[in-house]
């Protein structure tokens, strides 16, 4: 499974090694592991290729279902993850998850240990997990395990959607800022 880890084709829109805001560069990584982790699992609260959502327009977000998007498409923001099979055979029977995107779901932020409302734009089914692309309401992108996401009912999302327009000075996702560091 480390292996898997290791040679993912990834293309994540606006994100490289150095930076969340820089093009990401289209090669295949075989490289050391905590390398291909700060894939699976980044956060990028201000990346600007990805602005603000108002709640009540999550289902306007763009994305790709039924199919694995194209590097374009990971370059564009509609999705966020990109493998290309061709160069990584052995990733042959990666898909996508099946469920209709977007979704919203409430996520714990690792680096504020906050919950929040994010919007999954994509799922990937690997053999042993899923793999998700979300965007912050707030602006920027992240990416996390779908066991760390809980899928919001229809009661939850008008709630949310409730209380983003009554206050929208406190709107979910705010709690997202850029770190300090």
């Amino acid at each position: 499974m480390m292996k898997l880890f290791t040679s993912i084709f990834i293309c994540a829109a606006a994100l490289s090694v150095c930076s969340c805001s820089e093009e990401t560069p289209k090669e295949t990584y075989d490289c050391p592991i905590n390398y291909a982790s700060n894939f699976l699992a980044w956060d990028c609260p201000d990346n600007l290729a990805f602005p603000r959502i108002e709640l009540k327009d999550w289902e306007k977000v763009p994305v790709v279902n039924g199919r694995m998007p194209t590097y374009e498409e990971a370059q564009n923001g509609t999705s966020l993850l990109y493998i290309d099979k061709e160069v990584k055979p052995e990733l042959k029977d990666v898909e996508p998850y099946k469920m209709t995107l977007p979704r919203l779901a409430y996520f714990t932020n690792p680096r504020t240990k906050q919950k929040e409302v994010v919007i999954v734009i994509q799922l990937v089914q690997f053999k042993d997990y899923v793999w998700a692309g979300l965007r912050y309401v707030s602006g920027g992108n992240a990416s996390a395990m779908m066991s760390e996401l809980q899928f919001l009912l229809d009661d939850e999302i008008k709630m949310e959607i409730k209380k983003s327009i009554k206050n929208p000075n406190n709107n979910v996702g705010l709690l997202n800022k850029p770190s300090e560091n």
